[in-house]
């Protein structure tokens, strides 16, 4: 690129987009890249600040902001994803899927660490829908050496950000408490979590009310497991009362991979997830019902994705836990 004057500019070509900033609205483009500046454009470039002028240089060995981000956009994205036009030295990525937001959060941040380029990305394993902007890549400086992008591009030699689809998933429902099974009070649960997995295209399939009775909840889930529900869901009984025994039936089961009892979310301390083979099996616990979000709210779509949950994932949820 060269430096002139807006004056001794006029037949030039401008090397990049120019945008006008209101205070409180969206940039707008005045001059895109490439524009052939006239004498007519001076006052409006004076009026934007812009009295020096960086003029495309043809010859320039350098890569143009915008050719870099979309180099990195293309080669960083994984399935179900869009790059978009570049503008500004940057490309926005959308979903092309209702879906679970996968992010290399490593790589995510070494390929910030280098001085030139920029990838911004909503949070790992959040919920997104089709046409969500989920991701942007971007070039600081209006001209980029090759090597730098060439490092980049190494990094995303395997996809920054990917999109995992949701399944519509047959639930299976264990609601445990005496109080609820006598018709004392009334199940709250059930309502619960058909708020929270509808909207994705689920459905609870069958409900069991049980009393806290050992025998019965382990019929109950032996019963679902057989069943093949693609998640169980077992409700009450997990706290440290002396009668909270569903936890038990769950910790005492030898075909069962328990991930994790408790968590560091709250409200959802006493939280647990399970596996036995590729069908979860959680525990919620009954302060869930108090409202706002929850633990279930973060893991729900990693479930509905089918994208195992493991300890450590578990345990990242500390940061930002204190809902």
């Amino acid at each position: 690129m060269k430096i002139f004057s807006v004056e001794d500019a006029i037949g030039e070509k401008i090397s990049h987009e120019l945008t006008g900033i209101t205070p409180g609205s969206d940039t707008k483009t005045i001059f895109p890249k490439g524009h052939i500046i006239t004498i007519d454009d001076v006052e409006t470039l004076k009026n934007m600040g812009k009295y020096e002028i960086f003029i495309l240089d043809e010859n320039s060995s350098l890569i143009h902001e915008n050719e870099g981000a979309h180099s990195l956009g293309i080669r960083g994205i994984g399935s179900h994803l869009a790059v978009g036009e570049p503008k500004e030295g940057k490309v926005f990525v959308t979903a092309k899927k209702d879906g679970l937001l996968i992010i290399d959060i490593e790589r995510l941040k070494t390929i910030n660490l280098i001085d030139g380029l920029m990838v911004s990305a909503k949070r790992n394993y959040s919920a997104v829908k089709k046409g969500d902007k989920i991701a942007v890549f971007g070039v600081t400086p209006l001209e980029i050496e090759e090597s730098i992008i060439d490092e980049g591009l190494v990094l995303l030699s395997q996809p920054l950000v990917s999109i995992k689809p949701f399944h519509q998933m047959k639930i299976g429902l264990i609601t445990t408490g005496t109080e609820i099974y006598s018709g004392r009070i009334k199940d709250a649960f059930y309502p619960y979590v058909d708020s929270k997995v509808k909207p994705y295209g689920s459905h609870i399939a069958e409900q069991l009310i049980l009393p806290d009775n050992k025998e019965e909840v382990k019929d109950a889930l032996d019963s679902f497991l057989k069943n093949k529900f693609d998640i169980i869901l077992l409700t009450g009984g997990m706290s440290v009362d002396a009668n909270d025994i569903t936890k038990e039936v769950i910790l005492e089961r030898d075909d069962m991979e328990v991930i994790a009892y408790g968590s560091p979310v709250l409200p959802g301390a006493m939280f647990m997830v399970a596996y036995r083979q590729d069908t979860p099996v959680i525990g919620l616990p009954a302060g869930l019902l108090r409202g706002g979000p929850s633990v279930f709210d973060i893991v729900l779509p990693l479930l509905l994705a089918k994208e195992k949950i493991t300890k450590d994932y578990i345990a990242s949820l500390a940061h930002g836990g204190l809902l």
